[in-house]
């Protein structure tokens, strides 16, 4: 039937409908292979260019690559090898198409004109060869198509990216990407200067992390190094005021004379409040001489740090409640040495206030570099 509608009127081979689409693009895309066939010997050149503008402009070949009829793609080459050139709206060529069809590759690739030398490297819009393709596609592909020496293995995108480094970045979408990155790798496939560059800067990153966690635990070790002078000199002044009692010892028994008053008790439990935190800061100053480990570090420095501010305070108060206990209650003597020692600590944690601002800054930022959190919310 379609011989003799041929043979009533030749030029319906260029006619096409509403959509575009002429009776070799149809006849291509159902696969009638002998309807195709008489289509080509009834009509001219001309028609195998013709192209489909609302599908994505392509051409018989095109549509037939894309529905993965093989002997019609086999037949549209043979009678016209130039038709493999013409590309869609895209760039692509039929090569790029059939390298994005996973279940007609193995069929179309086979077909000798498909191989062609200009076909293999050419780029699409995006400046992709049909080799970025098929690493995208993670086609099961023949590894000869690969090791082929025609095939532009360095062939970058307009990304710069070579069909390795499109593979390397890739999931792997069925198993088979292990196999690509070999099969390219044994073809001396290079990732591109864009990966390359990703790859050095990463490099310099490490370095700088390691450059910088080395400065900041030689941070941790200063600051270290003063608040221990610190606690040291709390301990020690706390510790000799122990044995040097307000008010002396009583000669018959050797207890402390003035035991009985407010004062010298408040002084005593002051005192040894800032004994035992500021040994217990000093012990915690020791640990981090042992300890390498920024983390670590940090986390005793804190502690020690807290410590010592507590211990600070409380030898003040001990000061204040000793000489209270010494001094007449109603002297005006007394009234100014408590007014002193109360603007002293006052003073003192306002200094200590100010050092918080900059070194406690600093500390919660390593905090921060070191996951500090992190280590809190394990054991707790």
């Amino acid at each position: 039937m379609v011989e003799d509608i041929l043979e009533w009127k030749p030029d319906l081979t260029k006619e096409v409908d509403e959509n575009g689409w002429s009776p070799l693009h149809c006849a291509a895309y159902s696969g009638y292979v002998s309807i195709v066939a008489q289509l080509l010997d009834k009509s001219d050149k001309s028609v195998v260019y013709l192209r489909v503008k609302n599908y994505g402009n392509k051409t018989a070949l095109h549509i037939a690559a894309t529905r993965g009829r093989k002997r019609t793609a086999k037949l549209l080459v043979s009678r016209y090898p130039d038709c493999c050139e013409q590309v869609d709206i895209n760039g692509n060529n039929v090569l790029h198409l059939i390298m994005m069809q996973r279940r007609f590759f193995k069929r179309l690739i086979n077909i000798p004109w498909m191989n062609v030398g200009a076909l293999i490297n050419e780029k699409n819009v995006e400046g992709q060869t049909p080799l970025h393709l098929l690493a995208d596609s993670q086609l099961r592909f023949r590894s000869d198509y690969i090791r082929n020496k025609k095939v532009d293995k360095m062939a970058l995108t307009d990304q710069n990216l070579t069909a390795l480094d499109v593979i390397s970045s890739a999931e792997d979408l069925n198993g088979r990407k292990g196999g690509i990155i070999q099969s390219l790798k044994q073809s001396k496939a290079r990732v591109g200067p864009l990966l390359w560059q990703k790859t050095m800067r990463k490099g310099k990153n490490s370095s700088k992390k390691v450059h910088d966690k080395g400065s900041d635990i030689s941070f941790l070790r200063k600051v270290s190094d003063s608040h221990l002078l610190v606690a040291t000199l709390v301990a020690t002044v706390s510790f000799a005021a122990g044995f040097t009692l307000p008010g002396g010892y009583n000669d018959s028994d050797g207890m402390a004379i003035l035991s009985k008053k407010a004062a010298f008790q408040a002084f005593v439990v002051s005192d040894s409040m800032a004994l035992g935190l500021s040994v217990t800061a000093v012990l915690c100053h020791f640990c981090t001489a042992l300890s390498e480990k920024g983390l670590q570090l940090a986390v005793l420095l804190k502690f020690a740090y807290l410590l010592t501010k507590l211990g600070v305070g409380a030898m003040v108060v001990a000061f204040l409640t000793g000489l209270y206990a010494v001094l007449p209650h109603h002297s005006g003597i007394a009234i100014i040495t408590v007014i002193i020692c109360v603007c002293c600590l006052v003073l003192n944690y306002a200094l200590l206030g100010e050092y918080e601002k900059n070194v406690e800054a600093r500390l919660y930022m390593l905090e921060s570099k070191l996951d500090l959190g992190k280590f809190f919310r394990i054991r707790t």
